[in-house]
């Protein structure tokens, strides 16, 4: 039988399981101390002074935005390429968010498209250490001092990642995780607000214990359904699922289905009901569990990266991912350019292997955010870009298969252009009402 490999994998350690039926069975499902244990090992790792946990990573923004109380119709600034909530987030608290251009080799905020959006009525910036490679933060720092500026890291994909020694999250005044079921630090939703301003700390951790707790139904509910899904992307669950579906799919056209199950884009105000509450004990358990080994995790994901690299290195209709000086990502995804990015992928679900395409938003170009519109051209065209899997729990052999299948296919497409080829606009508008469920 064909081995397949999904897109996603979920991280999960062992032992997790029992520590969670125990905490159940004492009856501290919802409350309990695992809470400020998890938080006080996350400030800790990180060496910073507060964490502050919270329903979900943009509730965590959310609770910074609000403890800034940042005058109503401040501009903050995005990277154009960013997942749609975050933004929408802003709105939420009366900010207006302004889109700024990304540096076309790691697709994270460009220190130049920075400065050219920078306005009197700029409050705050957002670097978003994207697919778990840091922003270059010097210039950017170098540019809210110089401005005045907040500088809130959105670090949902890089836990762990660090630039120029210090960890991601650390540099700015204040920064937000998440902890979504395919994020570094799996606890199956959840997120986490960390700062070294004791007063910004104070009012983020007033707002999130403000939230009413959630039920024991709804934490166990949580946990099943997470579980499932985790069970449902695994190998043989992949295999038996959703891969026949893609396989067959990917005859008739654009064969990713899921985006048939991305939440959808829409105004978040008022805030849905099911954002207000606070984070569990049974999360901060796994949290706890998954935080002693995030590193050798986060180096398998390393050593899957830099195989791809050198396996792929002399493919010409493809270019891999380029590191920053003096940077250290943690690979939440591989994304290559291709000349041919559909073809590719249709190829490559036939022999086994699910690529993704645009794992993040292109937010200038929403309707959502049609009042806002700008034009960032380099954001614009990375519809032309695929996710490789590079998830920790992939074998060896996995690696091998992905690298094997790409040189195949990629062997037989024309060369990528010298300035990384544009894909066709209507790549990215395919997708005009729906989301991925990130933070």
């Amino acid at each position: 039988m064909i081995r397949t490999i999904a897109r996603y994998g979920a991280r999960h350690v062992p032992g997790t399981t029992w520590a969670v039926i125990r905490e159940f069975l004492l009856g501290r499902s919802v409350r309990g101390p695992a809470i400020r244990l998890f938080e006080k090992k996350f400030a800790e790792y990180h060496g910073a002074r507060h964490a502050i946990s919270a329903s979900y990573g943009r509730m965590a923004f959310y609770y910074i935005l609000r403890a800034l109380n940042l005058p109503t119709g401040s501009e903050i600034i995005f990277p154009a390429l960013t997942f749609w909530v975050v933004p929408e987030i802003a709105r939420v608290c009366g900010l207006r968010p302004v889109f700024a251009d990304i540096n076309a080799n790691t697709y994270n905020l460009d220190a130049r498209a920075l400065a050219r959006a920078i306005t009197p009525s700029t409050r705050a910036v957002v670097p978003t250490h994207l697919y778990g490679q840091p922003c270059d933060m010097a210039p950017i720092l170098e540019l809210a001092r110089q401005n005045n500026l907040v500088v809130i890291e959105d670090c949902a994909h890089s836990l762990g990642a660090a630039y120029q020694g210090e960890k991601t999250g650390t540099m700015g005044h204040a920064a937000f995780f998440s902890f979504q079921m395919l994020k570094g630090l799996n606890t199956y939703g959840g997120g986490m607000a960390l700062t070294n301003d004791n007063s910004l700390a104070a009012e983020i951790r007033a707002l999130a214990d403000a939230e009413p707790w959630p039920s024991h139904k709804a934490v166990l509910s949580n946990l099943i359904s997470g579980y499932l899904k985790r069970a449902f992307i695994s190998p043989y669950g992949f295999t038996f699922s959703m891969f026949l579906a893609f396989y067959i799919a990917s005859f008739f056209g654009h064969h990713d289905l899921t985006r048939f199950i991305w939440e959808k884009i829409r105004p978040l105000h008022p805030l849905p009901p099911s954002y207000r509450r606070r984070y569990s004990n049974l999360q901060a358990v796994i949290g706890l569990k998954v935080l002693e080994v995030i590193d050798s995790l986060n180096a398998y994901s390393q050593l899957h990266a830099h195989r791809l690299t050198e396996g792929l290195k002399q493919i010409r209709s493809i270019r891999s991912p380029e590191i920053l000086y003096e940077t250290i990502p943690v690979y939440y995804q591989y994304c290559i350019r291709s000349s041919r990015p559909e073809e590719l992928s249709h190829r490559a679900i036939r022999r086994g292997i699910d690529l993704e395409t645009m794992h993040v938003d292109i937010c200038n170009k929403l309707d959502l955010f049609s009042a806002y519109a700008t034009s960032c051209p380099v954001a614009e065209a990375t519809a032309e870009t695929l996710q490789l899997p590079v998830y920790s729990s992939l074998s060896t052999e996995d690696i091998e298969r992905i690298i094997y299948v790409i040189q195949e296919i990629g062997r037989d497409l024309p060369p990528l252009s010298p300035n990384g080829g544009h894909a066709p606009s209507s790549m990215y508008h395919s997708r005009p009402a729906a989301g991925r469920q990130e933070s």
